[in-house]
Parts: structure tokens; C-alpha cells; sequence
């Protein structure tokens, strides 16, 4: 493990621009996983504890409606002539054509000569992030190689199939550990389009680097949230509850209302670890039954949750007569409450989808499942846009939607965090 003292020290001189000469935060040994970021004084909640800005960024280029995206500013440009006419590879606005931060992008790129420089290659406009770390300072990448990183036998995957596209890819192996390192690190602590990473936190839809926040361990139920400033895409990170000094500061890594299980496999096959948190060890998950069916005795109104096990098709146990289920038969009622709910919403009658949660989904799903949740949240997102046709019932129903996840957050030990702020505005709108 990196000394915490050095990784401090990095850390201070990449984030001096914000000149906090009395931070909230230091680095230590974690008791979750190798270092860890602690509190060093009492925060209260939804205080700032510390703001963190990108170590490497660039565009994710995940999606091929979004190959048009100006790799410095991230803006979206008309669907032609938006590729840097230098012969680069690298999508460019007006703007930026001349900025410092693209004549370095341009020059690396162009001495590799792309095979095909004016169309959009979504695997050199992913390259650019890892391939940025080339021209960070010294000190900067010792802060990179300071950071975790999964070097397993996939993490060269990226630059091997980068240098098909290009002419004269390097060879210099200095230059590809630096791509393969920076690539291992993202993979690991970075964000990649953050929409699928969780439903607590603000989305943010491009590839970066995040050094200080890359120090956070996970917790399922996390004490801190983060959002970004849209103009600088830098990070501030929040206290969700009032935190002591010396707590450690922790994030989430997975969807909120993920169950047990979900959550379990996401972060075993994702970041190779198993979660031994608090709600992870709780069959119950601090008593919000997300991941709870009903027992398969129909005779026993109790509900059926997961054992504890962190094996990925575990036993379950009814609550009420203690009996004994296997995983097959549980997971299937699940996976059919799930098809039910999604063929009702892709029905694309919102009014049919409201009824059949209200008066027909109990009856075989309790409502606390996440199953339940998600179709919840899919009904408010549609409400917020539009009433639809569902009538005058329609704002009733979506605060009452609202106050259902509120409280299964409040459950779950939540407190300030983003999607919080979402379901209280949508209540009262």
C-alpha cells in the first residue's frame, strides 16, 4: 500500500487551487480496504467536506450519438464537419480548435497518424483520457500511479485495440505503461458515464479521473454524495449525515435499490471485492425488505429474503415460518414480477402502469421490493414531464410514489443526497 503520508502530499499540491488551508479530509488506513479518506473535524450534514477536480478527462464515447462531442468542452456539435481538419482523429468545436489543452491532444494524436482521420472512431475518442496521463507533469503521474489499480490480464485490452487504428502507434513501452496504467486506474476508481453507476448521486456523462475521490471506499449505504459543477466539471462532495471527526468518508458504487444479491455480483465481477457493510450483513437490509418475495408457502403471509452468504444463488429464508426455499424457485418469481411490470410500462399506457402497481403488483411482490422502486421512479420521471392521461389523479399519485422511496430510504439510513432532493421537489410540484 502507497504510504497515506505521500499520497497527501500529491494530493495537496494537485488540489492547491483551491487553496483550503484547513481541509476537511485526510488520508489513513482504512478498516473497509487499503486507505481510505477520513473527516478531520465534525461535519454537519450537507456540508461541503472536500472539492476534487480531474486528474484526466475526456469523452466516453460509449454511445454513437455522442461520437459529435467536442473532446475539450464536451459539447455536442452538428452531426457534420465537427472532426479536427488537422488529421487528429479528435472530434473539435470552433472554439476549442485553438485552445492549449487541443494542440497537445492534435500533436500526440496526428504523430500516430490515424487510419481514417475524418471519421469518428468511438476507440480513439476513448483513447484520449488514458492517452492525456502522456502529457500530465511528473508530479501528477506519480499521483496517478499513487492510485488502485486492477492490473488484470483485460486492462491492456484498450491500447492494444487503439493502436489498430492508428499507423504509427508507439511502441516505446514507457509510453504504453503510461496509457495501460492510466486505463487500469479509470477502470477501477474512474468514471465512465456515471447513469448506470447509481441513483444517488448526479450523472456525469463523460470518462475521468478523480484522484482524491478515488480514494473513497464504498459503502451500500453511503455517509457522503457527490455532484459537479457544470462548468468546470469539477466535483463537490457532500456530507449525507452529520459525520464526527475521524469517520471515514464513504461513496457508493452501485445502485441504491439494488437487493442484496444484484449488489453482491456487480461489485464481485465489477471491483473484485465483496461488501461487508452493515446492509450487506442485514438479510433484511436495515428493514427496508428490498430484495424480499414472499414466502412460497401460500398459507404464510410472511416474506422470503436472501441468506447472507455473498454466494451468488444463495438459500432463502421466510422470516415468518423459517422455511428453507432454494434460489431457483425465488429468483424466478422475481424475474416475473420484473417481465410483468416492464410489459405494462412498455404497454405505454402510464394509467394502466399506476393501477396495476397500486391494486395488482402487492398481490404477488411486496411493495418494498426494487422491482416496485424502479417502476416507481419510471412513473415519477413520466409525471414530472407530463401528466399524461392519467387525470387529476395524477399529482396525488406521484407524491404519494415519492413518499413510498422516502421512506424506504429512511429505512435504509439515508440521509442528504440527490436523489433525495429529487423526490422531495417532485412531491410538491
Amino acid at each position: 500500500m502507497i504510504c497515506p503520508k505521500r499520497t497527501t502530499e500529491l494530493l495537496e499540491q494537485f488540489l492547491e487551487p483551491f487553496k483550503d488551508k484547513d481541509p476537511a479530509w485526510e488520508i489513513g488506513v482504512s478498516k473497509i480496504a487499503g486507505r481510505g479518506v477520513f473527516t478531520t473535524r465534525n461535519i454537519k450534514r450537507g456540508e461541503v467536506i472536500f472539492r476534487d477536480m480531474p486528474l484526466l478527462i475526456g469523452p466516453a464515447a460509449r454511445k454513437e450519438d455522442t461520437l459529435n462531442s467536442c473532446s475539450v468542452c464536451f459539447k455536442l456539435l452538428p452531426d457534420t464537419k465537427f472532426m479536427c481538419r488537422q488529421g487528429c482523429g479528435l472530434p473539435i468545436c470552433s472554439l476549442c480548435q485553438k485552445k492549449k489543452q487541443h494542440k497537445a491532444d492534435c500533436a500526440l494524436f496526428k504523430s500516430w497518424e490515424p487510419c481514417e482521420p475524418d471519421v469518428a472512431n468511438s476507440v480513439i475518442i476513448r483513447l484520449l483520457c488514458p492517452a492525456r496521463a502522456i502529457n500530465c507533469t511528473k508530479e501528477q503521474r506519480d499521483l496517478m500511479y499513487c492510485l488502485q489499480a486492477t492490473l488484470d490480464n483485460n486492462h491492456r485490452t484498450e491500447v492494444r485495440n487503439a493502436a489498430k487504428c492508428f499507423r504509427k502507434f508507439p511502441t516505446d513501452k514507457k509510453l504504453i505503461d503510461i496509457m495501460n496504467r492510466a486505463v487500469a486506474v479509470l477502470r477501477t476508481n474512474g468514471f465512465d458515464e456515471t447513469s448506470d453507476r447509481t441513483n444517488d448521486n448526479q450523472e456525469f456523462m463523460y470518462r475521468a479521473l478523480f484522484p482524491l475521490f478515488a480514494l473513497v471506499n464504498h459503502d451500500c449505504v453511503p455517509n457522503s454524495y457527490y455532484i459537479f459543477e457544470e462548468k468546470t466539471n469539477n466535483m463537490i462532495v457532500k456530507a449525507s449525515v452529520d459525520l464526527p471527526a475521524g469517520t471515514e468518508i464513504t461513496t457508493t458504487y452501485t445502485k441504491l435499490f439494488n437487493g442484496n444479491i444484484a449488489r453482491h455480483l456487480f461489485l464481485k465481477m465489477k471491483k473484485t471485492f465483496t461488501c461487508k457493510c452493515q446492509r450487506c450483513s442485514d438479510p433484511t437490509e436495515k428493514g427496508s425488505f428490498i430484495s424480499a418475495v414472499y414466502c412460497r408457502d401460500t398459507n404464510c403471509p410472511g416474506l422470503a429474503v436472501p441468506e447472507v452468504t455473498g454466494m451468488p444463488q444463495p438459500n432463502w429464508n421466510c422470516l415468518e415460518c423459517k422455511q428453507k426455499s432454494p434460489h431457483a424457485p425465488m429468483s424466478k418469481a422475481q424475474d416475473l414480477a420484473v417481465g410483468a411490470l416492464n410489459a405494462k410500462f412498455n404497454s405505454n399506457s402510464l394509467k394502466n402502469l399506476i393501477q396495476y402497481i397500486k391494486e395488482k403488483s402487492s398481490s404477488f411482490i411486496p411493495e418494498s421490493n426494487y422491482s416496485i422502486i424502479d417502476a416507481k421512479l419510471q412513473v415519477i420521471a413520466r409525471l414530472s414531464k407530463s401528466l399524461e392521461d392519467c387525470g387529476e389523479e395524477s399529482a396525488g399519485t406521484k407524491a404519494e410514489f415519492c413518499q413510498d422511496i422516502l421512506n424506504i430510504m429512511d429505512k435504509l439510513g439515508l440521509g442528504d443526497c440527490v436523489m433525495r432532493t429529487y423526490l422531495e421537489t417532485e412531491k410538491v410540484k
